[in-house]
């Protein structure tokens, strides 16, 4: 199966090779193209050293860089079709960069502080879940992402005002119909009393990454700016457009969920 290719923006606003090889790392465990996008206003030699640095340090990896006259926000967004995640740094996204890409995308958005590296830990992709539709479709990105790494998944669903039971066992059934899709993955589900953000934000430190979906995200809400701030891993966004580019993921969830 042909995985698209991971979109990274080498961004004006910081030196972005931090950046870059985090979604270099990221396209080599899909067995990914990487695709570098400098937008109006960055460094050509910056950009230049930065693909070459990558290209050093992983040799069998297809990478391509290319430039546009646009912003940085348009030229992604112009590619975003042919892209399987969009990388961009974390002061970008503080700058409302990535939620405005998300919002508009086929695919969702990563930010990645500087600094932030793959370990060698098999840390779980975090993804909070609330029972409604907007988390079926994270939870579904995030064990589809997690098999594909070879990772597992960590699902937090927080009762701040001790939720319904209604609302409980949605998430329940949820959890278990994509347990049954991957049972051979490591799954953890955390049921607490507490706000969303503050669940997210602290076991961030246990993620390989955390994933946001669109009801949290929402411009201006209050559970992504606070994650995006405070978290120990990258902030992952699936905007209201977010589709997999694997055919075979629906077809196989809607068998099990038969």
């Amino acid at each position: 199966m042909t995985i698209k290719a991971v979109l990274a923006g080498f961004s004006p606003i910081i030196d972005s090779l931090a950046t870059i090889t985090w979604a270099a790392d990221y396209a080599g465990r899909l067995h990914a193209p990487l695709r570098v996008v400098l937008a109006d206003g960055g460094s050509l030699p910056a950009l230049y050293n930065a693909t070459a640095t990558v290209r050093t340090r992983y040799p069998q990896l297809s990478l391509s860089a290319m430039t546009a006259n646009d912003s940085l926000v348009d030229a992604l967004l112009d590619r975003a079709t042919d892209a399987h995640l969009i990388v961009v740094d974390r002061a970008a996204a503080k700058a409302g960069m990535a939620a405005t890409v998300a919002a508009q995308a086929s695919c969702p958005v990563a930010t990645v502080a500087p600094g932030t590296a793959w370990d060698g830990e098999n840390r779980p992709i975090l993804v909070g879940a609330d029972g409604t539709e907007h988390s079926e479709q994270a939870l579904r990105w995030a064990f589809t992402e997690a098999d594909r790494l070879g990772r597992g998944v960590r699902v937090v669903h927080c009762q701040p005002h001790r939720t319904s039971t209604e609302q409980r066992n949605s998430v329940f059934d949820l959890v278990s119909l994509f347990a049954g899709r991957y049972p051979a993955m490591a799954m953890q589900l955390h049921t607490l009393v507490c706000a969303p953000a503050d669940a997210l934000a602290w076991h961030s430190q246990f993620a390989a990454m955390v994933l946001i979906g669109h009801h949290e995200h929402g411009i201006g809400g209050r559970i992504y700016r606070r994650v995006l701030r405070e978290a120990a891993c990258p902030v992952v966004i699936a905007g209201p457009d977010t589709i997999l580019d694997a055919a075979i993921a629906a077809p196989a969830l809607d068998t099990v969920r038969s």
